[in-house]
């Protein structure tokens, strides 16, 4: 009797089945699977699991509040068992930007300086990632405390366009360009998944961070490292091909990709099954950011028909793609995929809170800390739309700190061109990180405030919350005009009986930059890069501009800034800065001062 063909090829497989079983224990290494029709031919269901940009959002608390959020590895612990519950086989990725941006992070910092252990790695180990993948914010610390973060990790690094060039940095930087896991179905007669992970971010991180990595380091282009590795993944015999690219897409625009953004070019690269990415914050699928871009549909999240994730920032989502397998002559192949994100459980992982209890009593106490006084409330709940004390104090510490640097200069040592720095005016550029775009967001009070009185390392860290450096500029006088310029985009029309109108909230805070040293005013009727008119006179051709490193070296695109333009590298972060500023007031911040309401909207009463 002839069987039908569907029920023929399953007694086959049958038949191979009691075969492997009755093999020798040494042949199950390499498993031959008979030829079969599609319909019957085995398959199994891989799913790709990525956090990204977690900044140190481990337990799931506001430190600044010590409110319970629903965010960060507490929270998406059970999230991860249920999402590896429903595959057969699965891939946990961290995808950078992971060790720098929390309270807990910086307690980390100085718990590293003292050789306290570190908790991450081992709240890693117990979620069991698969691989971490690096992103720019790695590198805040430099090379010695990122081997300090990761120390004990049962789990690759990964970086594919990142090389050490010296021996010290070899030594520290333990990563790979990309790495082989191998995922053995529960079926032990069918052949494992042989999945590749390949890891890369941004080349900027030798701008960012160049005082630690100058020298140290070399960084290519994204797209070339990841097309090589790639090939190498493939003649080792890879059958799916993942890309952790601690990068994203231009935003709200039809540009396609950038040296910062290039996403859309990794997409294209042959044989790569699925992308798991991140650094812009963004939820992919289901933001409209990306709209613009060409072949990128964030309904259904794909970029090129490639199936890609962005879980946002603050470990808030996990990112999920689905990849279908079937068995082909050849090994297996992906038949189809899909992607989604899920959010965090709304109550924490008791387990993951148990790791954690001794950094969290320890993070709670150094918030504590106190440092100086401010005799009014420091608020950025109106900081995107006019000067506020919580800004100028930012400036002035910038400006403090820098005029203290000048008047060193006086000495003979310093060169005629450190002392001619002193005939230029001093300005000062700062943006607020955490403030008001809105209403509601004003209402729900997500906005940095810190009360009138005693100020704490924590109102710090809340204040200006990146572990940034100070650089100063010099620039010209039209670049200045530029920065400006292009810090005006972040406002348009409004209307008076709605002040938060005013507001462009595509715009992210930390792009708009104020210049304190200055009178100017903004007119947000006049086309984007027409809006801004400087009120006074300045004499000389070009200024001397404090701001931070990452924008002094290209972040955010301001004014052609570059890097070339920086004349003076402070070696202190910001928040320090801040510290040592407030300590050595005689009085409380701004007793007997007035707030120096240097810029308008015009029209906007």
């Amino acid at each position: 009797m002839k069987l039908p063909g569907h029920i023929a090829a399953t007694v086959t497989l049958l038949a191979s089945a009691i075969s492997l079983v009755l093999t020798p224990s040494h042949a199950l290494a390499t498993p031959t699977l008979p030829a079969t029709s599609s319909a019957a031919a085995p398959s199994l269901h891989l799913r790709i699991l990525s956090t990204s940009d977690v900044h140190g959002q481990f337990i799931g608390k506001n430190y600044f509040t010590e409110q319970p959020v629903a965010a960060g590895y507490a929270h998406l612990a059970k999230v991860i068992e249920e999402a590896r519950a429903e595959a057969d086989l699965h891939v946990l990725i961290d995808n950078g930007d992971l060790i720098q941006g929390s309270p807990m992070t910086d307690w980390m910092v100085t718990a590293a300086a003292s050789e306290q252990p570190l908790p991450l790695t081992q709240v890693m180990n117990a979620l069991q990632f698969d691989v971490a993948n690096l992103g720019n914010h790695e590198f805040n610390y430099g090379l010695d405390y990122l081997a300090q973060a990761y120390a004990g990790a049962n789990f690759p690094l990964l970086s594919a366009n990142l090389k050490p060039l010296t021996e010290a940095a070899k030594n520290k930087l333990k990563i790979a360009p990309w790495v082989m896991l191998e995922k053995q179905p529960a079926q032990a007669w069918l052949p494992a998944v042989k999945v590749a992970v390949i890891g890369v971010l941004p080349p900027q991180i030798m701008q960012w961070d160049a005082h630690y990595l100058q020298h140290q380091v070399t960084v290519e282009g994204m797209y070339e490292a990841a097309q090589r590795s790639v090939q190498e993944a493939q003649q080792q015999g890879a059958e799916v091909i993942i890309i952790a690219a601690h990068t994203g897409l231009p935003k709200n625009s039809r540009e396609t990709h950038s040296s910062e953004q290039d996403v859309w070019s990794l997409a294209q690269i042959d044989g790569v099954d699925a992308i798991a990415f991140g650094h812009q914050h963004e939820l992919f699928p289901g933001t409209d950011a990306y709209q613009l871009n060409p072949d990128v549909n964030s309904e259904a999240g794909t970029i090129h028909g490639v199936a890609a994730s962005q879980p946002g920032a603050q470990g808030e989502y996990l990112g999920v793609i689905d990849l279908y397998l079937q068995w082909q002559q050849q090994g297996w192949q992906v038949s189809r995929s899909k992607s989604h994100l899920r959010a965090a459980a709304a109550t924490p992982d008791t387990n993951i809170q148990a790791l954690l209890a001794e950094a969290d009593q320890a993070t709670l106490a150094y918030m504590k800390q106190p440092i100086g006084h401010t005799e009014v409330a420091l608020s950025h709940r109106l900081s995107r739309l006019q000067p506020t004390s919580a800004m100028q104090l930012l400036h002035d510490a910038q400006q403090w700190y820098v005029e203290r640097y000048l008047d060193g200069l006086a000495d003979e040592s310093s060169t005629s061109t450190e002392q001619s720095w002193q005939r230029l005016p001093l300005l000062s550029a700062a943006a607020p990180f955490f403030a008001a775009t809105s209403a509601e967001e004003a209402a729900q009070q997500q906005f940095t405030f810190i009360n009138a009185g005693p100020v704490t390392i924590g109102d710090v860290g809340n204040l200006y919350r990146y572990p940034n450096t100070l650089d100063v500029v010099k620039i010209s006088v039209a670049q200045l005009q530029q920065w400006l310029e292009i810090s005006a985009a972040a406002l348009k029309v409004g209307s008076n009986e709605e002040p938060y109108s005013w507001v462009e909230s595509q715009v992210p805070s930390y792009n708009f930059d104020t210049i304190a040293g200055i009178k100017y005013q903004i007119d947000v009727s006049q086309p984007i890069g027409q809006r801004v008119t400087i009120l006074d006179q300045i004499a000389t051709e070009e200024v001397l501009v404090v701001t931070n490193n990452y924008r002094a070296n290209g972040g955010g695109d301001f004014a052609g800034l570059d890097g070339s333009q920086i004349v003076f590298s402070s070696p202190d972060q910001i928040q320090h800065i801040l510290i040592e500023y407030l300590k050595q007031l005689p009085q409380p911040y701004l007793a007997g001062q007035q707030l120096d309401k240097n810029w308008i909207i015009v029209d906007r009463e």
